[in-house]
C-alpha cells in the first residue's frame, strides 16, 4: 500500500466518532492543553477539525484551569473552583455531549489531569462524555482498581483507546463501550504544509531529552521539541495560564480560548518547520513520528522507555512504504 492509502484509511477511521458521538447534539471540549508539549497540541488541533470539519456545535472550549485549582502547590491534589457553574449551566440548557481530550495523561503518571477526567465524569453522572483516543497507564494497580470502579459507575461514559492494552482496561476492568481509534492528530492528514515535492532532503534526529529517554536524557547532537521554544515561550504559555487561573471577569466577553489558539498555531507550525526541510525523520517521539507521516517523510521509528512507537506504528501505520522500525538501525 502506499503511504497516502494508509494516511486516507487512518483519518477516515475517525468517523466511526460520529456513531458514538451525534454530530446533531451539542458538544462541550474540555481539557485542552496549555502547555508547551507539541503532541498534545497536535492532538487539540486535529480534535477540533474534526468537530469543525464534521458540523459539530461547539459550545465552549475550557481548559483545566477554568474549573480546577491546585489545594497545595506541592500536592498534585485538585479542587474544583466556583467557576464550575458555569460549566453546570452549560450542561443543564443545553444537555451537550462533554468530549475530554485524547493523549496519553490518562493514568497515574500526569496525576492532575487524571483527578480532573475523575471529577468531571463524578459530576455529570447523567451526561454523555466522550473521552477522545487515550493511551492509558497505571503504575499502581489500587490506583488502577479506584478508577476502574469510578469510571465503570457512570452510565453513559464511551472511552476510545489508541492501543490494545488500553483497550483491555476500559472493556474488561471498567465494564465500558470502547474501540481502537487513531490519534486524533490523524484528522489533519492533508491539511499540513507539505512543501515543494523533491526539495526535502537530508534527516533530522529527533531523541527525547526527558525521563522517558532509553539513554537517561541524554541527547548528543539530536533535536527534541524543547528547542522550539525561548524563554519568552515560557513566559507567554505561563502568563496565559495565569490569565485562566485567576478568572477575570473578562473571560465572559473574550473566551479563554480565544486568546490561546492562535498561540497554539503558531507554536506546531515551528514544529512543522522544523521537520519540513527534511525527507527523513528519525525519532524516538510519538508525534514525532506522527507528525512525520502527515508530512509525507520517510520516517525510522524507534522508542523510548515504554515501546509505544511500535505498538502504535502496528496498529495504525501497518502497510506505509515510507514508515520504517529502527530497531538494528
Amino acid at each position: 500500500m502506499t503511504h497516502e492509502s494508509v494516511m486516507e484509511a487512518t483519518k477516515t477511521k475517525l468517523l466511526d466518532i460520529k456513531a458514538v458521538c451525534s454530530p446533531d447534539v451539542p458538544v462541550v471540549y474540555l481539557d485542552y492543553p496549555v502547555y508547551d508539549n507539541i503532541g498534545d497540541l497536535l492532538i487539540h488541533q486535529g480534535g477540533e477539525a474534526f468537530l469543525r470539519e464534521n458540523g459539530y456545535n461547539t459550545l465552549g472550549q475550557f481548559s483545566i484551569h477554568e474549573f480546577a485549582r491546585r489545594v497545595d502547590k506541592k500536592q498534585p491534589h485538585l479542587a474544583l473552583k466556583p467557576s464550575i457553574k458555569a460549566l453546570d449551566d452549560l450542561v443543564s440548557r443545553h444537555r451537550p455531549t462533554i468530549i475530554m481530550q485524547g493523549g496519553g495523561n490518562f493514568g497515574d503518571i500526569w496525576p492532575e489531569f487524571q483527578q480532573f477526567r475523575e471529577m468531571i465524569v463524578s459530576r455529570y453522572p447523567d451526561s454523555k462524555i466522550v473521552i477522545f483516543p487515550q493511551s492509558i497507564h497505571f503504575h499502581d494497580a489500587a490506583q488502577q482498581k479506584r478508577a476502574a470502579s469510578l469510571f465503570g459507575a457512570h452510565k453513559n461514559l464511551h472511552i476510545f483507546v489508541r492501543d490494545a492494552a488500553s483497550l483491555d482496561f476500559v472493556r474488561d476492568e471498567c465494564g465500558l463501550p470502547t474501540a481502537l481509534m487513531p490519534d486524533m492528530a490523524h484528522q489533519l492528514w492533508g491539511r499540513l504544509n507539505t512543501g515543494e515535492p523533491g526539495k526535502a532532503q537530508g534527516v533530522l534526529v529527533q531523541e527525547r531529552r526527558d525521563k522517558e529517554s532509553r539513554n537517561e536524557g541524554s541527547n548528543e547532537g539530536g533535536f527534541d521539541w524543547d528547542e522550539l521554544f525561548s524563554s519568552r515561550d515560557r513566559f507567554m504559555i505561563k502568563a496565559l495560564r495565569k490569565w485562566q487561573i485567576i478568572d477575570n471577569p473578562l473571560r465572559q466577553v473574550v473566551p479563554n480560548y480565544s486568546l490561546w489558539r492562535p498561540y497554539r498555531d503558531s507554536l506546531v507550525s515551528r514544529a512543522t518547520e522544523r521537520f519540513r526541510p527534511y525527507a527523513e525523520i528519525y525519532t524516538d517521539r510519538l508525534h514525532g513520528m506522527i507528525l512525520g507521516a502527515l508530512l509525507g517523510k520517510t520516517v525510522r521509528y524507534t522508542d523510548g522507555n515504554y515501546g509505544k512507537l511500535h505498538r502504535y506504528a502496528n496498529l495504525w501505520f501497518q502497510g506505509s512504504d515510507r514508515m520504517h522500525s529502527a530497531l538494528g538501525h
